[in-house]
């Protein structure tokens, strides 16, 4: 069965500083989610209902058939409020959030519960909820800092109580490869309730993490387009489904040829730039530069040094020009192709021409071979 890859960037990804989406740009990364082939995203503010509700509407309105997902936090006063709103939305799933880990507990004061309280805590919440809404899922905030012990015992509660799934989230990023497989490993043991993993980024280990919780059984997990979000981001939508797909051989239904675009489009629209050497969609990903690279690629032996084609994921290879080093064997398969062998002089004038125009941003194939030929 497919893995669900549930976006959320129109969560996650908005929650930072200075990111101020239109209802408009909101409906654009929607649609482009759909284009992609993404099953669920994940559109609810943890401010309230009232902030997700005109987008799901909208969405439902272009008929896109992407399933909205919003949050519930279950310590907050008007959390029957916020669920009797929910009925009436146009919002297909949602997720119940409580705190679980002990250093979250301390702050009884703001989540209103105990330790000692908190299976019936979960339990009155999930069974209320559960009364109004369709689909009700439950969030562990904190799950991999919180008892393994106790955390069984809180996902079989919401399970009882009628949880349709649980997230299971690595809030603080302090999870690797191996405690995510053990931890959903476990969970999936001790209770038969679909798990979704939701990673963050601050020790680097994000899509890590969350390519193991998929192998270890996990029915889904949560990824943002660039990695945006909290501190130092989620797992990234791009580095999680292509590697599932090319180096776990997962079919995670997504068009991967789509993925190119979407992530220059959130870069844009959010006006956070990403890093050049990124993977997946940086602007250097498929730019070759040295000698040996760029023979490789330009003589069809685009395995060489190219993990899988740039067209996959719907970007373009490029080459650059700008190493101070001898190109003379690079430019030989696009003489070749071309059918001409350059004097001297002219080898001079091309390769000048390539590193004047290929600067940091690198010529497309296309672009080598015209100003080959008008240069020659």
């Amino acid at each position: 069965m497919q893995p669900v890859i549930r976006d959320s960037t129109l969560r996650e990804g908005v929650e930072l500083p200075g990111i101020c989406l239109s209802l408009k740009e909101k409906l654009g990364i929607a649609r482009l989610l759909e284009e992609a082939n993404v099953r669920e995203m994940e559109i609810g503010m943890p401010y309230g209902m009232k902030d997700c509700i005109p987008l799901a509407a909208a969405i439902k309105k272009e008929k896109l058939k992407v399933k909205t997902s919003a949050l519930i936090l279950s310590y907050r006063l008007n959390w029957k409020e916020e669920i009797s709103l929910a009925s009436r939305s146009k919002i297909d799933r949602f997720e119940v959030l409580f705190p679980s880990s002990d250093i979250l507990l301390k702050m009884k004061s703001h989540y209103k519960v105990t330790k000692q309280g908190l299976e019936r805590f979960i339990e009155e919440k999930i069974r209320f909820a559960k009364r109004h809404l369709a689909f009700v899922g439950v969030g562990f905030v904190d799950s991999t800092r919180t008892d393994i012990s106790f955390l069984k015992k809180l996902v079989a509660t919401a399970k009882l109580a009628g949880a349709d799934r649980a997230i299971i989230y690595d809030t603080v990023g302090i999870g690797t490869p191996e405690k995510i497989s053990e931890l959903i490993g476990a969970l999936k043991k001790y209770s038969h309730i679909p798990l979704v993993i939701h990673c963050h980024n601050d020790f680097g280990l994000a899509s890590a993490n969350s390519i193991a919780g998929i192998i270890a059984g996990a029915a889904g997990c949560d990824v943002v387009v660039n990695g945006l979000g909290d501190r130092g981001g989620n797992a990234s939508f791009e580095q999680v489904v292509v590697a599932l797909e090319e180096l776990y051989g997962v079919n995670t239904g997504i068009k991967l040829q789509n993925i190119y675009a979407l992530a220059k489009h959130v870069e844009k629209i959010t006006a956070i730039t990403q890093s050049p050497v990124r993977p997946i969609a940086g602007d250097f990903t498929f730019l070759h530069s040295p000698v040996q690279h760029i023979y490789n690629a330009a003589s069809k032996n685009t395995s060489g040094f190219e993990p899988f084609k740039p067209e996959l994921v719907g970007a373009q290879r490029k080459y650059g020009f700008t190493l101070p080093v001898d190109y003379s064997i690079a430019l030989e398969p696009f003489y070749k192709r071309l059918k001409i062998k350059p004097d001297e002089k002219h080898r001079g004038i091309i390769l000048a021409r390539l590193r004047q125009k290929s600067k940091r941003s690198g010529l497309t194939e296309q672009e080598v071979l015209r100003i080959i030929k008008e240069n020659t």
